[in-house]
């Protein structure tokens, strides 16, 4: 018991001390802030913080944060566009870390439209992308003249599919 009365008043001087510094402070920025001239003002400021900048040097240095341990690096993938339209998918942290393409050719495999003109289109590297409902674009698909599409990331987290680096693209999402 007799220590915690040594400790107690010796605490709250620190604390008095400590909000008379930031009192101190105060009232010395206040007192800047009323100086018409922008030069004098600025040496006003300057002169302020040197001397806190003092005072927190004599003061004894606090305790270093305790850094973490480094977290283990994720390589990306090696072809950059295995990922590409991945965050439509579900995500894993490996994928989320992953640099992602901005452009994807591919060759299709497969092309099929539903009843209302809306296409799907499989790639040769297993990606299945789907015609968005809201585009009202009509796509002209020819058996053995469009071998490959185009896709390449549009505003707002969009994609755009061109056949054939024609000029007209569909809004697209991946499936898989």
């Amino acid at each position: 018991m007799p220590r915690i009365n040594l400790v107690l008043p010796l605490l709250f001087i620190a604390l008095a001390a400590g909000q008379a510094r930031a009192d101190d402070l105060n009232a010395q920025l206040a007192h800047c802030m009323t100086i018409g001239g922008a030069v004098e003002r600025l040496s006003c400021y300057d002169r302020v913080a040197h001397q806190a900048a003092g005072a927190a040097l004599q003061s004894p240095p606090a305790q270093a944060p305790q850094m973490q341990a480094p977290l283990a690096r994720v390589e990306p993938p090696a072809d950059p566009s295995r990922s590409f339209g991945q965050e439509q998918l579900r995500k894993s942290p490996a994928v989320e870390q992953a640099e992602q393409a901005e452009r994807l050719t591919a060759e299709i495999v497969d092309f099929q439209k539903d009843g209302r003109d809306h296409f799907t289109v499989a790639l040769r590297n297993g990606q299945v992308w789907r015609q968005m409902a809201g585009d009202t674009g009509v796509a002209q698909f020819h058996q053995g003249r469009t071998r490959q599409v185009t896709i390449s990331r549009g505003v707002l987290g969009s994609y755009d599919l061109r056949f054939n680096d024609r000029n007209l693209s569909f809004k697209v999402q991946r499936l898989r």
